[in-house]
């Protein structure tokens, strides 16, 4: 009896899984005629239009989900409407909106789909660059892929965003800091040296240059690059004084063995 039951139990829970099973989003693209509907009837608009109504409806999707975190905090039922995954209605609008490239790779990558995740973070770097906020866009991919672990990735979008946008210096600490990982240490200082060369007083690069210096045992340069990180640098920003201490510390230790 109590098999019996349970058999039936894991019958319907198996069939709950099968309701809530994520769908790739270009296999809803083929299958969904909804989401078809939305791409034929924005076809024909011009782009700046097309990108319009995929950020209206982006902002609309995040505006309802908001709404429901309210219900739930003053203990509320929020909306139990089925949807469909977060950027999968913008990006059926608009294959080219960035906000909806990022949510629905990410969305993608978190269910195993890593190279359907990559095609669309890699869209993104193919992008014109006055689109609103993309290089903000495109570090976040590559930040979700470096707090993923996953650097080989990381380092793939990094590259392919230096090269298409080769003035922009947080590609350059992107792809450095994906080498320092490999223990590529020569590549790891090239590239944020390039970076610095672009933004020569960003102390946060100076810092990360002094950093992979370090690393790399070049003591001396490593010392003045620390030092110029720290004079151009808030007093909240410790980092290059604690890279500062660990260089004097690495020194002492030298002197030490070869007294």
């Amino acid at each position: 009896m109590k098999k019996a039951k349970k058999a039936r139990k894991v019958k319907r829970a198996a069939k709950t899984k099968k309701i809530q099973e994520y769908q790739p989003f270009c296999f809803a693209m083929e299958k969904d005629s909804y989401l078809k509907s939305l791409r034929q009837e924005h076809a024909d608009v011009t782009p700046h239009e097309r990108k319009m109504a995929a950020q209206w409806e982006y902002d609309e999707e995040m505006a309802a989900d908001l709404f429901n975190f309210a219900l739930m905090a003053i203990g509320e039922r929020p909306d139990q409407k089925p949807k469909r995954p977060a950027g999968f209605l913008s990006l059926a609008i608009d294959p080219l909106h960035a906000p909806a490239l990022l949510t629905v790779g990410s969305s993608e990558y978190q269910h195993g789909l890593v190279e359907e995740a990559m095609e669309l973070f890699l869209t993104l770097t193919t992008l014109p660059e006055d689109e609103e906020d993309l290089h903000e866009i495109i570090d976040k991919a590559g930040d979700f892929l470096l707090d993923s672990e996953d650097f080989e990735n990381a380092l793939e979008l990094y590259l392919a965003a230096e090269s298409a946008y080769p003035h922009v210096a947080v590609y350059a600490i992107g792809s450095g800091y994906c080498y320092h990982h490999f223990g590529d240490m020569e590549e790891a200082v090239r590239k944020v040296r390039r970076a610095v060369e672009l933004e020569p007083e960003n102390y946060v690069w100076l810092n990360d240059l002094g950093f992979a210096l370090l690393e790399a045992g070049l003591l001396e340069e490593a010392e003045e690059v620390l030092k110029r990180s720290i004079s151009l640098s808030p007093d909240e920003y410790w980092l290059p004084r604690k890279n500062l201490e660990r260089l004097f510390q690495i020194k002492q230790q030298m002197i030490h063995s070869n007294a």
